[in-house]
């Protein structure tokens, strides 16, 4: 049983990367202190830098790097994904059904969002599914939240706006993804334990500045850890993207 997820657009994104910065182990305490077992985190820091690797045809690659740097608290440490962590509860997506059991295809509703790569999966090899044999057909899905632990939204404002607006990346039809991610498991020992420390989460695309150009821009955050209990989200000191052209 094979699926592939076909998805045409021309991305200007190429990855995003996890640096984990200072972590504070806190049960190396005589008295550990106590947090909540949802997680809290607070801003630290903002960056945006250009870089210039070799691509693998040997040709100059240039790359904008936006970093941000969180500070995370949590009472019983559970926080950070296995990058082979994709069987519920982590799956990509979920698959609902209609009010009769049964799956939904693209256009079997007008309510239904218009065809894009983010709420469709396109089943081009033979794939059941509740019992249904699936082959070149457009299934209707949900995004799965508890497939990333950190989630990224970006906002900006454009000369005479008044106020921010949002770049929804995962609506965007050039792009249809996101730079949300997945930080690796921070608890090392086998029993519960309070956390605390830092993460710096990095982003790369070659197509930051053609977008965000000079214009002022933030970001706000928030992450899960494993059980799915979700932080407060921080919002991060405005920028901007210095050099754009």
């Amino acid at each position: 049983m094979q699926y592939n997820i076909k998805n045409k657009a021309s991305h200007l994104i190429l990855n995003s990367f996890l640096i984990i910065g200072i972590l504070v182990f806190l049960t190396g305490c005589p008295t550990p202190p106590e947090f909540p077992d949802e997680p809290t985190i607070e801003f630290e820091d903002i960056q945006f830098r250009q870089e210039t690797e070799q691509s693998p045809s040997g040709q100059p690659l240039n790359q904008d790097v936006i970093s941000v740097t969180i500070n995370f608290e949590d009472g019983d440490g559970d926080l950070g994904l296995r990058s082979s962590e994709i069987e519920p509860p982590y799956q990509n997506f979920d698959i609902p059904l209609d009010e009769n059991g049964d799956l939904i295809f693209f256009g079997d509703s007008p309510d239904l969002p218009p065809y894009n790569f983010y709420d469709y999966l396109i089943v081009s090899d033979s794939l059941t599914i509740n019992g249904t044999v699936l082959s070149n057909d457009t299934l209707y899905v949900r995004f799965n939240e508890r497939h990333f632990n950190i989630y990224i939204s970006f906002f900006y404002k454009r000369p005479g706006d008044s106020d921010y607006r949002q770049f929804d990346w995962e609506r965007e039809p050039r792009f249809y993804q996101s730079f949300h991610g997945r930080f690796p498991i921070l608890n090392t020992e086998s029993y519960e334990r309070p956390l605390n420390g830092s993460l710096t989460y990095e982003m790369r695309s070659a197509g930051f500045r053609s977008i965000f150009r000079d214009y002022p821009m933030y970001l706000q955050v928030y992450i899960l850890d494993r059980a799915g209990n979700k932080s407060n989200t921080i919002t991060t000191d405005p920028i901007r993207l210095i050099g754009s052209q």
